[in-house]
C-alpha cells in the first residue's frame, strides 16, 4: 500500500469523525462552520508555514483556489447547517447521502474528461444510487 493510500484511508476516517463530533457539539450551523474553520486553520496552520518557506507561488492559478475556497465554504455552510438540525439518529444516513453526491461530482468530472458515459461508468452510478438508497 501506498503512502497515498494511507493518506487516503486516514483523510477517510477523520473527514468521517468530524461531522459526527460536530453534530453533537450543539452548535448553530453557521457558527459552528466559523469555529470549524478556525480550529482547522490553527491545527493545519503549523504545517502550512513549513512548506511555505520553501514553496513558490509563481505558477498558482488562484482563480481557481478562489473557486476553490467558494465551493468549500458554501459546502461547509450547508453542512454544518444539516448537521445542527439532524438528531443523531439521523445523522448517518445524511453523511451517507453527502458522500454519495460528493462522489459523483468528481466521477461526473472523470466521465466528461473521458469523452462520454460508458456502460459500465453508467453502472457504476446506478449501483452509487442504489448504494445510498439501501445505506438510507
Amino acid at each position: 500500500m501506498s503512502e497515498l493510500h494511507i493518506r487516503a484511508i486516514l483523510s477517510g476516517v477523520f473527514f468521517g469523525l468530524w461531522p459526527l463530533f460536530m453534530n453533537r457539539s450543539g452548535l448553530t450551523g453557521n457558527i459552528s462552520s466559523a469555529v470549524f474553520a478556525l480550529g482547522s486553520l490553527i491545527v493545519v496552520s503549523p504545517f502550512a508555514f513549513y512548506k511555505l518557506c520553501s514553496a513558490t507561488t509563481a505558477n498558482v492559478a488562484w482563480v481557481m483556489v478562489a473557486g476553490a475556497c467558494v465551493s468549500g465554504g458554501l459546502g461547509l455552510l450547508a453542512f454544518n447547517e444539516m448537521l445542527s438540525k439532524a438528531t443523531p439518529k439521523t445523522v448517518g444516513p445524511l453523511i451517507v447521502l453527502m458522500v454519495v453526491v460528493q462522489i459523483t461530482v468528481p466521477a461526473l468530472y472523470k466521465t466528461i474528461q473521458d469523452g462520454g458515459l460508458t456502460v459500465s461508468k453508467s453502472i457504476g452510478f446506478a449501483a452509487a444510487i442504489l448504494a445510498a438508497f439501501l445505506l438510507i
